[in-house]
């Protein structure tokens, strides 16, 4: 199915089960309230600000998917994992960063393309489920060892090398170490992050941050832009906040 326009927000549909495949309008519905049931009791923010923000949130990312298919199967495996991972509050104040993680790799796949292999692509999600962007074309991703050569679409290297050309052949080569100059095209070791043209320390817990490879814990978290281990839900502060809380 492919989309054409931006989704409506629409009334929240009945507890009955839907007849046919998932619609978009129905899971950015569905979306809002697994995630709303469980953020208005941990937050004691109003019901109906949480939906709407989750709907507008839900429908945006859409638009921002146009030229992408809808896949409703990819739609309900997302479901499953957004109500698992926002069921966690029902048992404390917080979600761990690997599972809020983890729920999101899963729902990057409810939008995706019809490239199929060796089509040009930009990104992953022009290509179709299996495939991933590489050298800017699909194929299928297969890690080489050290040493080895990456020029095939889809080849990429293991922890601590990069796919490099600078000998003029494609071959996984080391990353570089801390105060080793790095840019785009030769990057520092993963628990390093580039800082002008350096490779550096990452961030300690509660330090600023933009991305999860600024942080050594691996995670930024998305509301607070702060280096930490989870994300944590209680009433005013900055995650609830976003939630549809007044303060």
């Amino acid at each position: 199915m492919r989309r054409s326009a931006l989704l409506g927000v629409v009334a929240l549909a009945g507890c009955g089960s839907q007849p046919g495949p998932l619609t978009p309008a129905e899971y950015c519905n569905q979306y809002a309230q697994d995630v709303c049931a469980a953020v208005t009791t941990a937050c004691l923010v109003p019901e109906a600000s949480c939906l709407t923000g989750q709907l507008v949130a839900c429908n945006a990312d859409a638009q921002n998917k146009a030229g992408l298919d809808f896949i409703p199967s990819n739609a309900q495996t997302c479901l499953d994992k957004v109500k698992a991972t926002y069921g966690k509050l029902n048992q404390g104040l917080a979600i761990p960063a690997a599972d809020f993680q983890a729920m999101n790799e899963v729902c990057s796949e409810v939008y995706r393309g019809t490239k199929v292999a060796n089509a040009s692509c930009a990104g992953d999600a022009e290509c179709i489920s299996g495939l991933i962007c590489d050298k800017g074309h699909c194929g299928t991703a297969a890690v080489v060892a050290p040493g080895a050569g990456c020029a095939n679409i889809g080849e990429t290297c293991p922890q601590g090398f990069y796919c490099s050309g600078a000998s003029g052949i494609w071959v996984c080569a080391s990353k570089v170490a801390t105060g080793v100059a790095c840019d785009d095209a030769l990057p520092c070791l993963e628990n390093l992050r580039c800082v002008a043209g350096v490779c550096t320390a990452r961030l300690g817990i509660g330090e600023d941050c933009t991305l999860d490879q600024d942080c050594s814990s691996g995670f930024c978290e998305p509301y607070a832009l702060k280096c930490a281990l989870e994300l944590r839900f209680a009433s005013g502060n900055v995650d609830c906040m976003a939630m549809g809380g007044s303060g």
